[in-house]
């Protein structure tokens, strides 16, 4: 059984993702560089929110998958 401090200390655990798609309709010529991502990680503490485009979002993903490979790496190694 943990202690109170170390709960206070832990790392926020991701539960779930909100997301909205907002395109900037005042802007003459809009396309898919106009298109903006507001993000929601709701999290057993505090939720983390923040604005991305379409490249930042990609990267985003891109990086979060070269996570994942590598921590499947890790784990074979281990094993």
């Amino acid at each position: 059984m943990s202690t109170p401090q170390s709960d206070e200390n832990a790392l926020p655990r991701i539960t779930d993702v909100e997301w909205k798609l907002e395109a900037l309709t005042n802007t003459p010529g809009v396309g898919s560089d106009k298109l903006l991502y507001s993000v929601i990680l709701k999290t057993d503490k505090d939720d983390v929110t923040f604005t991305c485009d379409t490249q930042q979002l990609q990267d985003l993903v891109y990086k979060l998958k070269d996570l994942v490979r590598h921590c499947e790496n890790v784990k074979s190694e281990l094993t």
